[in-house]
This record gives structure tokens, sequence and C-alpha cells, in this order.
């Protein structure tokens, strides 16, 4: 019945990723949201035998993709316009996939907010990356600033022309993240280097919980559920010490009243209409 989790594992599945958890510790703040509670096949299971046939589909769904891409390159290649050419790949949005106990894309942990933006072309040096930030509206003055036409002054986005070519390594130093699709006011996230913010307040006020990471030495952003025997049993990785929500350790209190503040900047020059229950109210 495809309506109903799987009881048992295709023998081709993923192994489940490392930040896999039977169930996030809080409630994510959108009730009867499709992606978490709706989709045949999975409904709320978060067992390992409906986590990995889904990421079987979503890495199938890749590998779809990726050869669809070849198609493209191989057409510009064959009328000679391959040298010619500036290729984007990217996407809207990641998706959970039973990481942190998720199966969507409504979150702002990495594996859902992140996306993948890959450019070839003219004066991009092959494999070169870079670390900084950006927004997909980005995109709109980047190809016009590529392609030698005026930027709109209505786009809002910033053109990623410099970083591409070698000239700049970072473009923005802030990324702002909001998710408002559920109970109001929702999530809000500020990343600033290899750190990052995440605040919730969900379900009318009956979930207030704020996160702080330091990437570098946590990527996967694991959490104190990510170290009980169960998990990682299931997982095979052993997270360390480090690796947890540092918002409630007195010895980053100063890192995190930074990220506080950069958040409450962010949102008043981005014009946020709403505030969380530890910030100043609105005028």
């Amino acid at each position: 019945n495809v309506q109903n989790p799987p009881a048992t594992i295709n023998r081709k599945a993923p192994k489940l990723p490392i930040s896999w958890l039977p169930a996030h510790p809080f409630h994510h703040g959108h009730p009867k949201l499709r992606d978490e509670v709706n989709v045949p096949g999975v409904k709320t299971s978060r067992t390992e035998a409906t986590v990995r046939n889904e990421l079987g589909r979503e890495y199938a769904c890749i590998e779809n993709i990726d050869d669809q891409v070849g198609l493209v390159i191989n057409k510009l290649k064959e009328i000679g316009e391959f040298e010619n050419t500036y290729i984007f790949y990217t996407s809207d949005h990641g998706i959970a996939v039973g990481r942190h106990g998720l199966m969507g894309k409504q979150n702002l942990y990495e594996h859902s907010w992140r996306v993948p933006f890959i450019v070839s072309g003219p004066g991009i040096k092959p494999m070169s990356r870079n670390e900084g930030n950006s927004y997909l509206l980005d995109l709109l003055p980047t190809l016009c600033d590529l392609s030698g036409i005026p930027i709109p002054e209505t786009a809002q986005g910033k053109s990623l022309k410099p970083v591409l070519m070698g000239k700049k390594k970072i473009i923005r130093a802030l990324l702002y993240g909001a998710y408002c699709g559920g109970t109001k006011p929702g999530m809000r996230s500020i990343r600033k280097g290899d750190w990052k913010l995440i605040k919730y307040d969900t379900m009318d006020g009956q979930v207030r919980e704020t996160q702080l990471f330091n990437l570098k030495e946590n990527p996967n952003e694991l959490i104190i559920e990510h170290h009980s025997k169960e998990v990682v049993k299931k997982t095979g990785n052993q997270p360390n010490k480090k690796q947890i929500n540092l918002a409630k350790l007195s010895r980053y209190s100063e890192k995190l009243v930074e990220m506080e503040e950069l958040l409450l900047k962010e949102m008043v020059r981005l014009e946020d209409p709403y505030r969380f229950w530890d910030q100043p109210k609105l005028d």
C-alpha cells in the first residue's frame, strides 16, 4: 500500500543521514503541514525504512537531473556554443528527508536552507570555490552583469560577478533567513562566518527556542538528541562534545548576544513585521 510507510528497506537504499532523528525535539510550528504529515508512504513516520527509501527516491531524481544537464551541455558543445555560455545550476531549496526528524523544506537548518549554486562559463576558474553568502535574488543582477545588460533599478539582489571572476571573496557578510508559513512569527536565522543563530516562536508562544551553531565545528547542526545511543547506533556517527546547540552554554553567551543583535538589526533593516518574545516590541 503506497499510502502506508514501508516495513522493509530497499537493498539499494542509501544510509541514514548522520543528522537523522526519529522526531524533531519540538514542534516545527506548522500544523497539518503536507511535507511533515501528509506525504503518501511517509505520513509522520521517520523510521529507518521510511527515510532510507525516501532518500533513494531523492537521489534518483538528482541522477535524472544530472542526466538532463548533460544533454544540454552536449548540445552546446555540438553547436559550438559551450565555451561562450554561462551555465547556472541551482535550486529553490533543499529538503530534510529525515534529518533532524523532519521531512520537508520548511525549516532553517542547512540541509533545507542551502541550495546548490554551480556556475561555469567564460572567465570563471574551473573547480574554484567560494565560501561567501548569496541569495537567489542575486541571480538576476549577476546574469545582467555577465551579459552586459543594465541591472534593473528594482532588483534587490547584488551581482556576484566579482566573486565568479575571482576579484572578490565576499559580497554578503550576513545571511538572513525567515520562515513564516506556519504560526507567527515563525522562524528566523542569521549567519555570519562560521556562526549561525536560529530562533523559533511558534504554536502561539508554546514553542520558543533558540539555537546557536558553529558550522565549522558542527556543519550538520547536530543537537543533544543526536548523542543518544539509539540514534548513534542507527546513524553510525558519534558526535563530539562540541556538536550540540551552544545557545544555553555560558561560555558562548557573548557570541549569542552578538548574533541576537545581528538578527534584530537585519529584521529592522528588512522591515520584518514581527518580533520574538525576547526582542524589543515594535513601536
